[in-house]
């Protein structure tokens, strides 16, 4: 647990989608002073019942924060590893799918998958070869508007592992592919473009942090520690690194010892672990902080016994000189996967704890600047297994958290993708007892969209299988107005589009009813 998992042994995805989409009010630029004395006109003929029927349609109006929650798989095992938002305001995810391609229980392939700003599939590609575990690990956008991808090629047999790069275009069709042999256990776990259009490289293998040119051909490459997993290049156009190396071999497992190292742009040693040789832990994830220093996430071990040890998430401030400033410790059994610098000069940090059933759950912490706690939030379901592999701030000061369940979806694991709020929200309740965001086994409703909406609405469900489906508008007086749709519809996403220019301006309800599962949200007709 002490580090991110290891990668394991295109069709139509099965998937949940639920969002809901809001707008600041400063951004619809309403004039609160107009607003003001339209109202006070109004309300001087208007009685108790119209007055609260307006202050709920301002109130109902839409903010600019996006929220939604996505499963993304097959009925094999499916992983996220690594997501960033796109320069348009998408999400690129790459991972491991056992499900499609030439996936399969004893088979793997690399997935890459482009959602847009809701969530919604854009496109999906696999890369792999029959007979070998493919997976990508990490992913970079290039300065071309593409994507930069690393992960390891497992083939079965004597053959060892390999490391797998590849670069693709903004809309995933393949540039070129690189396959670099190694020794003993080969994986790229983090890749990075760096300012002068190559790449660095951070992993394990006989070389484990490796600079590369803008085609993927070697430039230098050293070894450090056991295995590096993270690696972020520094204002003076060097490198920093961090992973961990052996403390002490067990029979069945290994004891980590943390490992940091910098060096220049050449690959010559600046410094390394200046928190000494035997810091028992590991470090899962590196990044450069605006003040010259680092925020490192990862594992803190605790030895009980020769025989015992407990980990703990942890989140550590470096200075410039990778010295310890401060320290944040979760005190469940827990570990630290992912954390950035926020845009308030805070951190937002992702990780894992054991829940009361001994399954895993999704743990984010909140940290200020100076390392205290805001807030720390949870995700899963008791007894699943949730797993945090990577958080990023979006643009809208919310976050966007990538993984797996075993809990949700349509197979054994699934990627499970969440955009949250500034403060760790959902579409819905959120805490450890919760099966998902505002979905009962597999069947959602999502906030209609546009909303408000002057011509047309589009209405986008999920089912957990296939049923006849009914979905109907009501007026505030629980009146039908229309019905919408009264079909049979398969399992999975479905959307319908309804024009609304019969009905006047208002607040109304759609209701959708599909065998045993109903469910009743409401928009507004301007």
């Amino acid at each position: 647990m002490h580090r991110s998992p290891e990668v394991r042994e295109d069709g139509k995805c099965e998937t949940q989608v639920q969002y809901i989409r809001k707008r600041n009010t400063t951004g619809c630029f309403i004039d609160t002073e107009g607003l003001g004395r339209s109202i006070r006109r109004r309300c001087e003929n208007m009685n108790a019942i119209g007055l609260a029927l307006m202050l709920m349609l301002l109130f109902a109006l839409p903010s600019d924060t996006t929220m939604f929650v996505r499963t993304l798989g097959g009925v094999e095992n499916d992983y996220a590893a690594c997501i960033q938002q796109t320069a348009a305001g998408g999400y690129i995810i790459v991972g491991q799918t056992d499900s499609f391609g030439n996936g399969s229980r004893r088979n793997a392939d690399a997935w890459i998958i482009n959602l847009d700003s809701l969530g919604i599939t854009r496109w999906e590609k696999t890369f792999g070869e029959a007979e070998k575990r493919d997976g990508a690990l990490s992913v970079d956008k290039t300065t071309d508007g593409g994507y930069i991808v690393a992960g390891a090629m497992i083939p079965y047999g004597t053959d060892y592992p390999s490391i797998w790069i590849a670069k693709f275009d903004a809309d995933g069709d393949s540039l070129w592919t690189r396959i670099l042999k190694g020794s003993i256990v080969s994986s790229a776990n983090a890749i990075r473009q760096t300012i002068d259009g190559g790449y660095i490289l951070a992993g394990r293998g006989e070389e484990n942090l490796l600079k590369l040119d803008s085609r993927g051909n070697r430039e230098w490459g050293l070894r450090f520690g056991r295995s590096l997993f993270s690696v972020d290049q520094t204002p003076d156009g060097g490198f920093v690194a961090a992973g961990d190396s052996t403390y002490q071999q067990l029979e069945w497992d290994y004891i980590p010892a943390l490992s940091l190292i910098k060096v220049d742009d050449r690959g010559d040693m600046e410094w390394s672990n200046p928190l000494g040789d035997a810091f028992i832990g590991s470090a899962n994830c590196i990044r450069q902080t605006d003040d010259g220093g680092y925020i490192l996430a990862g594992d803190s071990i605790h030895l009980i016994s020769d025989f015992e040890h407990t980990h703990s998430f942890m989140v550590m401030k470096l200075g410039a000189d990778g010295g310890r400033e401060w320290q944040y410790y979760y005190d469940t059994f827990s570990n630290g996967a992912s954390v950035e610098q926020t845009a308030d000069g805070g951190y937002i940090a992702a990780g894992n704890m054991v829940d009361a059933d001994h399954g895993l759950d999704f743990l984010l912490v909140r940290l200020d600047g100076e390392g205290n706690l805001q807030w720390t939030k949870t995700y899963g379901r008791d007894g699943g297994w949730e797993y945090a592999s990577a958080i990023r701030q979006t643009a809208d000061r919310g976050f966007i958290v990538a993984g797996q369940t075993d809990s949700e979806g349509a197979g054994r694991y699934d990627m499970w993708i969440m955009k949250l709020d500034a403060n760790g929200n959902g579409p819905g309740p959120v805490g450890i007892a919760e099966r998902d965001f505002n979905a009962l086994d597999g069947f959602s409703l999502s906030q209609s969209y546009p909303n408000p909406t002057l011509k047309a609405a589009s209405f986008r469900f999920t089912l957990p299988r296939s049923y006849f489906v009914t979905l109907a508008i009501y007026d505030m007086l629980g009146k039908k107005c229309a019905t919408v749709l009264q079909e049979q519809r398969p399992a999975g996403d479905s959307v319908t589009e309804w024009p609304v220019n019969e009905l006047p301006a208002g607040l109304y309800f759609y209701r959708l009813e599909a065998g045993p599962f109903t469910r009743t949200r409401k928009f507004i007709v301007r």
